[in-house]
């Protein structure tokens, strides 16, 4: 709100104005009828919400935001609505209402993408402004805007749903003559995203950085296998070792008395009457 305030006036006046004194820039026709009647519905047994609208002169207002539901709400017999009233120039009115369907979430990522760039380039925000206008993080509003550096094939899978956002965010480092391959491929294959990833990963890092990372990686596994069997070797005051790897191989506890089974047993929590298995243990000595 502190960054929406340097850019925008945004002090505003309630009122209750009549829905004949508020203009629309879409009609009844350019919305689906079916979720019009469903939202009509809804607001006969709930009522309006308020809207936002900006003050034209001669007593005229320009509606901010919500088009859908206000004409809904008109349909549903709705004549007075409250309203927050604005005084933005021209300007400053598209500033407000771009950055209002930026909040409101119901968009694709592509069409988000865009209105962030029209945001950036003719209203010369700065992401850290975005991010704060419509409560997300600049990373989020970054990554959202890379998808516009996306090979337009690419970026036309993701407007029609054919590529989920995030697989295809995973793809901006690629080449952009590879880029199509590459969701191709994943979307053949049934790939997640982060599968995706990891395909990329692998097509952008060198085969001896792949190798060290492997081995890192393989290292690090058997070190903590190592340290499992030195604390159950702690752990049962007796000797622990280990055939295998880290997916799989067994693990041997040495044992030289009862009383080192009976310790075993507490252990690991499945002692039962210990003291008699004692006693048995050492009638059969």
């Amino acid at each position: 709100m502190k960054r929406l305030r340097r850019v925008l006036d945004v002090n505003f006046d309630k009122k209750v104005l009549s829905a004949a004194l508020i203009d629309t820039k879409t009609t009844e026709a350019d919305w689906d009828k079916k979720e019009l009647k469903t939202l009509s519905a809804y607001f006969v047994l709930n009522g309006a919400p308020e809207f936002s609208v900006n003050e034209k002169g001669n007593a005229r207002f320009q509606l901010l935001a919500g088009e859908k539901e206000f004409i809904a709400a008109k349909a549903a017999g709705i004549v007075e609505f409250s309203v927050r009233v604005y005084r933005f120039s021209e300007k400053n009115a598209e500033t407000f209402c771009l950055i209002e369907k930026l909040k409101a979430g119901n968009m694709g990522a592509m069409d988000e993408a865009y209105i962030m760039r029209r945001l950036v380039k003719d209203y010369h925000l700065k992401q850290e402004d975005i991010a704060e206008m419509v409560g997300k993080s600049r990373p989020a509003i970054a990554n959202t805007l890379r998808l516009l550096t996306l090979h337009p094939e690419v970026i036309g899978m993701v407007e029609s749903g054919k590529l989920s956002a995030g697989h295809a965010r995973t793809l901006v480092k690629v080449p952009q003559e590879k880029q199509r391959a590459f969701a191709e491929e994943g979307l053949r294959r049934g790939y997640s995203v982060r599968e995706m990833e990891r395909t990329v990963k692998a097509f952008l890092t060198p085969p001896e950085v792949l190798k060290q990372e492997r081995e890192a990686k393989a290292a690090a596994k058997s070190e903590a296998l190592k340290d499992l069997v030195e604390r159950m070797r702690a752990v049962l005051g007796t000797q622990v070792s280990l055939i295998g790897n880290d997916k799989k191989g067994r693990i041997y506890i040495d044992y030289q008395s009862p009383e080192t089974l009976i310790r075993i047993e507490e252990a690991l929590g499945i002692q039962d009457q210990p003291d008699r298995q004692l006693s048995l243990f050492s009638e059969e000595e």
